[in-house]
């Protein structure tokens, strides 16, 4: 695959050519945004594109040696710096490691390639190691830190080095990879999510959590009750209970286009006519109540044991009659 055919992000993608062509490519680089929408698969052919035999400055063959040993990772020039087996925290001694090859010249290629991903993982100490060899770089070394939080950087890196963030993908750019409509709004923009979704399983979570709304939104004065049952099927797994979460919020999202009349941006197409008919049952007030307190248990879930009184909470707050008589108490005085 070559430049031409890398798909999203084209004005990242020009402007690091431009550079390359021009003799005035960074030492330092940081790619941030989400996952899955092409950060690492740039990386690499800029590193082709540094170390390619046969092309020009801005442009890579894809099939001479240099080429070749880095899409296969087996080029001494081009080197990963990662997690390394069950850690969560990439170790000074992987960055101190690193640092003793940057003052050796390339064994094969033109130049050297150091691609840090997730640099984010980096604690201060491996942080401020790889600084060292930011400050001052060898001629022909090149760094390439790969994050969606460039945040959690620090700052003298990211002064250090030329951020390019990278966006999600449009669907039409989406839909080179995908004709499954589903498929392609569930990736968000995302190739890394589109090949590895799977539907039969979303379809399913989907179901459950679709289930639990209806059940939430149209539960009675009488039912109430029974409503506080309605959640434990969602909240009985602790593996399960993030994903259905998530998948709750999208659902959630889609009826608040449904009810502000944007159902060309709904994520669930297939439930289009189920999701504007619940949308019609629910005042949009209480749509947004519902995703704020889906918010609180996203940020709040991993510190709070009970998922149970978390999801009765939220079916509660999902309620239509409950949510009528919140909106019925008379602000308090100040």
């Amino acid at each position: 695959m070559r430049f031409e055919n890398f798909i999203g992000n084209r004005r990242v993608v020009e402007r690091l050519r431009l550079k390359l062509r021009e003799g005035r490519f960074p030492h330092g680089l940081i790619f941030t945004g989400p996952e899955g929408v092409g950060k690492r698969t740039f990386a690499l052919m800029l590193a082709k594109a540094l170390n390619c035999a046969e092309s020009g400055p801005d442009e890579f063959c894809d099939e001479c040696s240099q080429c070749r040993k880095i899409e296969a990772g087996t080029h001494p020039d081009v080197l990963t710096l990662g997690l390394e087996d069950e850690a969560s925290e990439i170790k000074i001694a992987q960055v101190r490691s690193l640092l003793q090859m940057l003052e050796l010249r390339p064994s094969e290629g033109r130049n050297k390639v150091f691609l840090v991903d997730p640099a984010d993982a980096m604690n201060a100490a491996s942080a401020n190691a790889l600084l060292k060899g930011l400050e001052e770089p060898p001629e022909n070394s090149y760094f390439i830190l790969l994050s969606p939080n460039p945040q959690s950087l620090l700052i003298t890196v990211r002064s250090r080095s030329q951020t390019y963030p990278f966006l999600p993908l449009t669907i039409d750019e989406m839909r080179a990879f995908s004709s499954d409509e589903l498929a392609l709004r569930w990736s968000r923009g995302s190739i890394g999510k589109l090949k590895t979704l799977d539907l039969d399983a979303l379809r399913q979570r989907r179901g459950v959590a679709l289930g639990f709304l209806e059940t939430a939104i149209r539960a009675g004065e009488q039912e109430l009750r029974n409503l506080i049952g309605a959640s434990a099927e969602i909240a009985r797994s602790k593996s399960d209970f993030d994903p259905n979460m998530d998948t709750l919020a999208v659902l959630v999202e889609d009826l608040l286009y449904c009810s502000e009349g944007l159902t060309d941006k709904i994520v669930n197409v297939d439930l289009e006519k189920n999701l504007a008919r619940l949308a019609s049952e629910i005042e949009a007030p209480q749509l947004v109540r519902i995703a704020d307190f889906l918010r609180t248990i996203e940020i709040h879930a991993n510190n709070y044991g009970n998922r149970q009184m978390l999801t009765d909470m939220l079916a509660l707050t999902s309620n239509t009659f409950v949510g009528k008589f919140a909106d019925d108490i008379p602000g308090k005085s100040r």
